[in-house]
């Protein structure tokens, strides 16, 4: 059968109020703003859906990303889906604190990263950021949670110990998916609704 121009007549829905505009699906996050930090795993090519995500629920997005994160995705895209700049390096401005997160949220959680963060290493933007959300997970300001992706072969003695610590300081570690031998992201929605609830246990 011929095909008709009718065929191509797509119902698109009313247009966003702009390109970058996102579709509100709840208000749980409304007021909040979350720091999503990226850390060097491939994952970190899903950071541009979770701050749509995390928008969706009404948050304010800010991201730190290492340079290592930035080799699996795109400042661009990361600018463009949390409408702030991406942080990779600090400087005078002092951005791991000056914007003042309700969340901070590491996903993906590279071995590196949730190790150093439990030792108390501080040598990039993102490591520095988690120094300084731990001051604020203390002082009850803020929370932090962190997913872990990785290797199967690399959740080990040493991350078990570090993750541990971490939980016992009151971070919360969000279930990696389990699959092919590795420690997957969560799918954007569990992260958002982990975020909520950590939230709404402060």
């Amino acid at each position: 059968m011929p095909a008709h121009p009718d065929d191509f007549r797509w119902n698109l829905g009313a247009p966003l109020a702009g390109d970058r505009s996102v579709r509100v699906l709840s208000h749980a996050l409304a007021g909040k703003t979350v720091a999503l930090l990226l850390s060097g795993g491939i994952a970190a090519y899903r950071g541009p859906d979770v701050c749509r995500a995390l928008r969706a629920a009404g948050a304010r997005v800010y991201v730190f990303a290492t340079p290592t994160a930035m080799q699996f995705v795109a400042a661009d895209a990361l600018q463009w889906s949390a409408l702030s700049p991406v942080v990779t390096a600090l400087d005078g401005r002092a951005q791991h604190v000056e914007t003042q997160p309700d969340a901070y949220l590491l996903a993906p959680a590279t071995y590196s990263t949730i190790n150093k963060l439990a030792a108390g290493v501080a040598d990039n933007a993102v490591t520095t950021t988690l120094a300084s959300a731990l001051g604020d997970l203390e002082s009850g300001r803020a929370q932090v949670l962190l997913a872990p992706t990785m290797h199967g072969s690399m959740v080990n003695a040493i991350l078990r110990q570090s993750l541990a610590k971490l939980a016992n300081l009151g971070c919360v570690v969000i279930p990696p998916r389990a699959e092919e031998g590795k420690a997957k992201l969560p799918e954007v929605e569990t992260l958002v609704a982990a975020v909520v609830a950590a939230l709404a246990r402060t």
